[in-house]
């Protein structure tokens, strides 16, 4: 990492999570760069894409044109899924969202083909989702006959107080204001609802090595890099920050917990395969896990 990148940002902007302006450079991946916050630790695209080249970079991400492993996860999120351990995880989690709140309206952010949704209808759910990709919300529609709303999450005229349950999977990392994003969640859920939150863990043990690789310049280390801060992603948390940035939208923590990638659907050979599920697994044993699962509720009850 050379010298120039080390330096402060000459003209610093507030850390869109925590208020400081404290923002490092961090990594420089050529088409942009990712700083970090020195207080909160978020690390964040700069710069941000306009919406409508988020919306873009998520119909691409979505047809495997930006992640060819994206594609391969939806093929196996229709009517006739293979209980593998994304469906596993998903029952799980539906299961914790059930011991914290009567099943009722639920709303799914960024749905993709509706499996989630299909499997929260069959533990009692109303299903409802929001999507800004109309292809998923077609899926959604042809795989399960859930009917998904097209449009941005902040701006679609949802009635406040509307929903039982609000679960974004996979969403947070991608939106472009995250605090604004859990606010407008707070503000859909009846009181004493829920809302669940799963992101990729940017202090787990495998990013913590191959950061440190990419930093050493190691051999393929751009190729890393790549893989590691993918397009559609444009914040990158920790637990921490995570439960930071649900508290500053004034959730209530219920629960905050690890969870691991499954990388069966990714095409990666068995050489490169066995290692990192081996640094997955020691991850997790250390409190370093690829993924964060929080539950919050908002305050107050019905």
């Amino acid at each position: 990492m050379n010298t120039e990148l080390r330096q402060t940002i000459d003209t610093p902007s507030p850390c869109p999570i925590c208020g400081e302006s404290e923002l490092i450079p961090y990594h420089d991946q050529v088409w942009r760069r990712l700083i970090k916050c020195r207080t909160c630790r978020i690390v964040v695209a700069d710069p941000l894409p306009s919406l409508d080249e988020k919306i873009e970079i998520e119909r691409q991400a979505y047809i495997g044109e930006a992640l060819p492993e994206t594609a391969e996860f939806f093929a196996n999120c229709n009517r006739d899924f293979e209980e593998d351990a994304v469906i596993r995880s998903f029952r799980r989690i539906i299961s914790q969202m059930g011991e914290a709140r009567e099943p009722g309206r639920l709303l799914d952010v960024g749905p993709g083909t509706g499996i989630f949704l299909h499997l929260a209808r069959e533990q009692g759910w109303e299903p409802h989702g929001i999507d800004v990709c109309e292809i998923a919300a077609a899926k959604a529609r042809d795989e399960f006959g859930i009917d998904i709303d097209v449009g941005e999450f902040g701006q679609f005229p949802y009635e406040p107080a509307s929903f039982d349950c609000i679960t974004m999977l996979d969403v947070l990392e991608h939106t472009l204001d995250p605090v604004r994003f859990l606010e407008r969640a707070l503000d859909l859920l009846k009181p004493g609802g829920i809302l669940v939150v799963a992101v990729p863990n940017q202090q787990c043990l495998l990013t913590a090595i191959l950061d440190r690789y990419i930093w050493l310049a190691g051999i393929g280390g751009q190729w890393f890099l790549e893989r590691l801060y993918v397009s559609p992603h444009v914040y990158y948390f920790g637990p921490r920050v995570l439960k930071f940035a649900l508290e500053r939208a004034r959730f209530n923590i219920v629960r905050l917990e690890g969870g691991n990638v499954y990388l069966g659907r990714y095409r990666l050979p068995i050489w490169m395969r066995v290692p990192l599920e081996l640094v997955l697994h020691v991850g997790s044993l250390l409190g370093m896990s690829a993924r964060v699962i929080a539950i919050a509720r908002k305050p107050g009850a019905e």
